[in-house]
């Protein structure tokens, strides 16, 4: 026959199983990405800039609009037109030519600086993906450890309760009553920051998700131990190809490269095409067709510092991007090697240190029923099991933020399967 004891613990552990069972409906981790990739005030407003830099291409690459001018021209100050023979009234047209060569690289210019909005567009939405994640398990983490907090006091209660009538039997001391209520009462403080911690990360949440901040949630799902195998250096090679940042300063590399191509033709003229047409009384009209250009002969102060100027911005975009490579490097080495640490750290925890722990309590308890054990041992046990499940917790959310964090800055999601 089962010990009375034991029977309470596993009641406990039900009651607390049902009141799991009334929880709210369960937030989807892909559901709110996609919300927030959907609805993010920062990615929307990165989106119309794009779309603002492609409408610059067509505009590039186009013409001025022509000219239109009316006139009288060789009118003698007493503004007599039949006076003068030369005297006429003229309607000319005129367009501007840029040198062969400039609208194109100008058009060119604007598909990199467009090319270069389209990445930092995936990378506003990597950044966006990756703080939606970091606070879902920081939610999620708040809701696991409210769990287990919640079942110890439980068993802490029911196990406060026998200690109470064994005092009372005289088979306990008052001590042992007495810590068993300071434990319980530390988890109801702990349960009350972590309602507080709830309410902060459900505002951060409805925030990246555009949402009012007091918009109700539910309760994030339970996710298990997936790991992902990786090497560093691999990833570091993936993120110089796939990281939006990169190929962001990549683009904007190859647009400055061609504004130093525009400058370039700017030591060649462009030119201005004209076309009037003079009416005369009583004599023929006459036609006009003229060229003009620009003399570039100030090129030492114009065009080479132009030119120079172009060359800077080359140097300054690839000194970024030399940069920001060397950063996302270091974050990869960083966050790779806290999300093996912690994989590892799981591992220990899942197979070793929480079923040990459980199998300790089990004999502290058959101990201290048959008094080979006193009520200390029995509850240091629990409450070690208590802590081993919560840096069990705390683990897990960290690998996950990690692995988010490496996701960002590889440009990539991982493919991984649940450990049984």
């Amino acid at each position: 026959m089962a010990h009375p004891l034991l029977s309470i613990l596993a009641a406990a552990a039900m009651l607390s199983s049902n009141a799991a069972l009334a929880e709210p409906p369960e937030l989807d981790l892909d559901r709110l990405v996609q919300e927030a990739v959907e609805n993010s005030p920062k990615l929307i407003a990165s989106r119309e800039r794009s779309a603002a830099l492609k409408e610059k291409i067509p505009q590039a690459g186009a013409l001025e609009d022509p000219m239109l001018g009316f006139g009288v021209v060789n009118l003698p100050n007493n503004f007599d037109f039949d006076e003068e023979d030369m005297t006429a009234k003229e309607v000319s047209v005129s367009q501007k030519f840029p040198f062969p060569g400039k609208r194109g690289l100008s058009e060119e210019l604007a598909a990199r600086m467009a090319d270069a909005g389209s990445a930092e567009v995936e990378e506003i939405a990597n950044q966006v993906v990756k703080e939606v994640k970091t606070a879902f398990f920081d939610l999620s983490h708040v809701y696991r450890t409210a769990e287990v907090t919640r079942r110890n006091k439980s068993l802490l209660e029911e196990l406060a309760k026998i200690t109470q009538t064994r005092y009372s039997l005289g088979q306990a001391i008052q001590e042992d009553v007495i810590r068993s209520q300071v434990e319980i009462s530390k988890m109801v403080d702990d349960l009350i920051m972590l309602e507080q911690k709830k309410r902060a990360l459900t505002a951060r949440l409805n925030y990246l998700l555009n949402r009012p901040p007091n918009s109700p949630l539910g309760r994030p799902a339970e996710f298990e131990f997936r790991p992902a195998a990786f090497s560093i250096e691999a990833l570091q090679q993936q993120a110089a190809a796939d990281n939006p940042m990169l190929n962001s300063l990549k683009k904007d590399i190859d647009a400055r490269g061609k504004s130093v191509e525009l400058a370039r033709r700017d030591y060649f003229p462009d030119f201005n095409l004209r076309f009037a047409y003079g009416q005369r009384e009583d004599r023929l009209d006459m036609v006009t067709g003229m060229v003009e250009m620009n003399l570039p002969i100030f090129f030492k102060s114009r065009q080479e510092r132009k030119v120079a100027e172009g060359y800077a911005e080359v140097r300054s975009a690839q000194a970024k991007y030399d940069d920001a490579q060397n950063e996302i490097f270091y974050r990869i080495a960083e966050m790779g090697s806290m999300a093996q640490r912690l994989e590892r750290k799981i591992e220990l925890y899942r197979t070793g240190i929480i079923p040990q722990s459980r199998m300790q309590i089990d004999t502290a308890l058959s101990a201290y029923m048959v008094n080979k054990a006193d009520f200390m041992t029995l509850l240091d046990s629990r409450m070690r099991l208590y802590n081993y499940e919560l840096d069990y917790h705390g683990a897990l959310t960290e690998y996950e933020k990690s692995l988010a964090a490496l996701e960002a800055a590889v440009g990539k999601t991982f493919s991984r399967e649940v450990v049984k």
